[in-house]
């Protein structure tokens, strides 16, 4: 016995020991390498806690990283805080020099030498000032008369003080700019509203600016697109400082091009939301999943519907509320639902988000007419060219969706289906659909009967290489884990009614993560304290590119959803089972993270229990024969 414990401690030492490096990836630790500060030290600890950028990682704004530091200061070590303190604080730059733009907003901050500092022509304007210095103050004067003429408030300043900009060389870090708030000035009139300072790029001149995707772009055009969402910004700091980071960064983005309509960089964010459109609309900002920034498009169909007030509307209606508690961001969400049902606009979030997926199929925007080419078709969950499609086939033909998300299924003619297709549907009551036959280079929406089905006479005449029809299933409400099965021959599945608990309302640590941070990674949260931090992470992007791309992914994440709020919250509360629940993540992040490494460890480390006890058995055989 003593020897078989001791057996089964060397196995769970092993396949710990790998995953031991996380014991190091605290918050602390989070903040200080995103900020470029301190080095974690070895490459294996690097890959677990950090798992750095995509070399190919568009370029994107900064100011997430420095809203959410933010919010998690009081939660950081106090040596960490004397460390990252400048991070809240305005760069101090070599040589530096100041330019007043000529309305008087705007004081510019640049390096007269060092890698800061921006190009040095100077050939026509004000003497001593490089030409680019004056570009970039006459750019900020105009998006800011811009906004001023849609309505918006300026960007509060100390007053009676200009705002202020800072040239810095951002390439590295892959950024265009960032704001940041330190809640030093409250704005008047609204009381969570702040003052802000912002950085952006020194020139634009670096090839992931230039040569990003449907480029080149000019430098001006960089720095046209990023003052018009920097500043924009700067205005939402002046209505609420605990705005949910997802719309945000979709307020400003879609605000590039209607200040902009020529520069069209906009566009590079949307595939990452078409592509993973079963992820909810309020997901952690980021260029991969198109969390926040490819969000942009959902505002467009808003304006469409409702005219371009509609947005101005909800930062009004955000900046009169207060956080829900804990420094946590207010969730947009709710603030769309409330704000889309009273007058002028009597509707709801729900239709609006089901008319804006069928408009991303149908292509059928009405405003910038010509730009439509440029946004991507949604990419299928499924498709289907055997017949018939049923709960017995693969890919599943049925799906559980987070809040506000939705999928497309596209069903193709072939020689094994039925002269005429029949969709049966079954579904929960927060799911709404929609069926679309496209042929002959036109797509049309086909109208359901009065059980819901969908029917398409002559469906297997219809070409196989240029026809199909489109299933659209949605979750249109704010509650995770609505369902809908689908079949082509009758069969149907049971659907139950998930818990009808708003998504935005499961708790503070819940919110904090489903609001635009998180994404549901809920014990996780609990157990790292926050949804920035590296195993958080780690484990958030494995469920995104691994879990949630196909159905029994799917179907293990909706499990997990149902019956871990109410653990997160018990978990969030106490101390040592924050403790004990990060230690038992240990093995899971470093399966996530290195598993052929932690299979070979396993593999290892049941060889070596079993070794022993085999060879005796297998002695004993030889002896009895």
């Amino acid at each position: 016995m003593k020897t078989f414990l001791v057996r089964l401690t060397v196995t769970l030492f092993s396949i710990l020991s790998l995953a031991l490096p996380g014991l190091a990836g605290e918050l602390d630790d989070y903040y200080l390498n995103q900020f470029q500060v301190s080095p974690i030290g070895t490459e294996l600890q690097k890959a677990v806690l950090l798992q750095e950028t995509a070399t190919g990682e568009m370029p994107h704004c900064g100011t997430p990283l420095k809203h959410r530091l933010t919010h998690d200061w009081n939660k950081l070590e106090p040596g960490t805080q004397k460390v990252l303190a400048k991070q809240l604080e305005a760069p101090a730059l070599t040589n530096e020099a100041t330019f007043t733009s000529s309305g008087g907003h705007f004081k510019i901050h640049y390096a007269a030498t060092g890698t800061d500092a921006p190009p040095p022509t100077d050939i026509s304007g004000f003497i001593g000032v490089p030409d680019w210095v004056e570009t970039v103050a006459t750019t900020f004067e105009q998006v800011r008369a811009t906004y001023l003429l849609q309505g918006y408030r300026p960007a509060p300043t100390v007053s009676p003080a200009p705002y202020d900009v800072y040239l810095l060389e951002l390439s590295l870090q892959k950024l265009y700019g960032r704001t940041t708030t330190t809640q030093a000035t409250p704005s008047t009139g609204y009381s969570n509203a702040f003052s802000s300072f912002m950085e952006i790029d020194n020139d634009f001149a670096d090839n992931i600016y230039r040569n990003a995707s449907g480029g080149p772009y000019s430098e001006t055009q960089s720095l046209q697109i990023t003052a018009a969402h920097e500043y924009h910004h700067a205005i939402q700091y002046g209505y609420n400082y605990f705005f949910d980071i997802w719309y945000a960064e979709a307020t400003s983005t879609w605000y590039e091009d209607e200040l902009y309509d020529s520069v069209n960089q906009l566009y590079n964010y949307i595939p990452g939301w078409f592509n993973n459109s079963t992820l909810a609309i309020d997901t952690a900002t980021g260029t991969t999943t198109g969390g926040g920034y490819g969000r942009w498009i959902f505002n467009r169909y808003l304006i469409e519907q409702h005219g371009t007030g509609v947005i101005k509307a909800a930062w009004e209606k955000l900046a009169t509320l207060n956080s829900p508690g804990n420094n946590a961001d207010i969730p947009m969400v709710p603030v769309l639902e409330n704000l889309l049902l009273a007058a002028p606009y009597n509707n709801s979030l729900g239709t609006d988000f089901l008319g804006f997926t069928k408009r991303a199929y149908l292509q059928n925007w009405t405003s910038h007419a010509g730009e439509v080419s440029r946004i991507p078709a949604v990419v299928p969950v499924a498709s289907y060219t055997t017949y018939p499609v049923n709960a017995t086939r693969f890919p599943s033909s049925s799906v559980k969706l987070p809040h506000y998300s939705f999928a497309f299924y596209n069903f193709v003619p072939g020689s094994t289906s039925t002269n005429d297709l029949t969709i049966s549907i079954n579904k929960t009551s927060g799911i709404r659909t929609a069926a679309f036959l496209y042929t002959a280079g036109t797509a049309q929406e086909i109208n359901a009967d009065s059980n819901g089905n969908y029917t398409v006479n002559g469906f297997r005449s219809l070409s196989a290489t240029s026809d199909e029809v489109v299933l659209l299933v949605a979750n249109t409400t704010n509650v995770d884990n609505h369902m809908a099965s689908f079949s082509t021959d009758g069969s149907v599945v049971r659907a139950d009614e998930p818990p009808n608990t708003p998504a935005s309302s499961l708790s503070s640590t819940a919110s904090a993560s489903s609001s635009g941070g998180g994404g549901g990674c809920f014990i996780a949260t609990a157990a790292y304290g926050s949804y920035l931090h590296p195993q958080v992470r780690v484990l958030r992007d494995f469920r995104d590119r691994h879990l949630l791309t196909n159905a029994p992914g799917r179907a293990f994440v909706a499990l997990y959803y149902r019956i871990s709020p109410p653990l997160a919250n018990l978990i969030a509360g106490h101390e040592s089972l924050r403790a004990v629940a990060r230690l038992a993540l240990l093995p899971v992040v470093a399966a996530v993270t290195h598993p052929a490494l932690t299979g070979a460890a396993l593999l290892a480390a049941v060889g070596l229990l079993f070794h022993r006890p085999l060879r005796r058995r297998l002695r004993a055989c030889e002896a009895n024969s």
